[in-house]
């Protein structure tokens, strides 16, 4: 009995920190700290086109790159053209007094807060 006692709190031991080391984070706020939402969704109307045309340039990009024999002077253009977009969009946030790095970098996460 006594050995049951010991290998049972051992692995309930053992279940409760890899229980604790396999945990993630939560989801957090919804907006970053003093956004206002009001201006957010101002922000993801305003977005939305250059948005959709950043996904399509996207698609065109992948399409480019899966050709066998790629056509590298349409790639740097497309390339070129998706950063202008998304250039042109942390420009729309900036403007309206909203976070504007990229998403990892404490930015305004704009899938994450307009639902696209």
């Amino acid at each position: 009995m006594k050995k049951f006692l010991t290998v049972f709190a051992l692995l309930t031991a053992l279940t409760v920190f890899a229980g604790v080391s396999f945990a993630q984070r939560g989801m957090g706020p919804q907006y970053p700290i003093g956004v206002d939402s009001a201006k957010a969704q101002q922000y993801c109307k305003e977005i939305q086109p250059l948005y959709q045309k950043d996904l399509q340039l996207r698609g065109e990009l992948l399409t480019l790159w899966a050709q066998p024999n790629p056509d590298w002077n349409a790639i740097k253009h497309k390339e070129q053209e998706r950063a202008s977009l998304k250039v042109e969009m942390h420009k729309k946030a900036y403007e309206m007094g909203l976070p504007y790095a990229p998403a990892g970098k404490r930015g305004l996460n704009i899938r994450r807060i307009c639902g696209w």
